[in-house]
């Protein structure tokens, strides 16, 4: 067996404007979101000044992804790499949802007929447009 002796990292980025190394590391040890913490893991490696494309392949990713959020933390920091919400805005308002809520809790009746997801759907429908 060969034992391969690797010398401690060099530190090129060992701090940023949004946090040093120890900071980062503790970003991303207690991030309980997995998908950001990925991030933070490939923000760290970079500032250990591992190749983007090491880090893309320990990660899982390719090595653009890596550029991407290396982008996006020099710009907003830990923010930047949170994902933003996607799909449509919902047309539920919170009064719909209470209504909703309240149905399916009591279990109510609606012009005499029982609740049904067909029901509901077509309360929402015509609440909605």
């Amino acid at each position: 067996m060969h034992v391969i002796e690797i010398g401690m990292p060099t530190f090129k980025y060992l701090e940023t404007k949004w946090g040093d190394l120890g900071e980062v590391d503790k970003m991303y040890r207690e991030e309980k979101d997995a998908k950001l913490a990925k991030k933070l893991n490939a923000i760290r490696l970079l500032m250990m000044d591992r190749p983007r494309k090491e880090v893309a392949e320990i990660l899982g990713v390719c090595v653009t992804t890596i550029g991407h959020w290396k982008n996006r933390w020099d710009q907003s920091g830990k923010d930047g790499l949170k994902s933003a919400k996607k799909g449509r805005i919902s047309k539920v308002t919170d009064d719909i949802r209470a209504e909703i809520q309240e149905i399916v809790e009591i279990k109510r009746e609606i012009n005499g007929r029982m609740v049904t997801g067909r029901l509901i759907h077509g309360r929402l429908k015509k609440n909605t447009g």
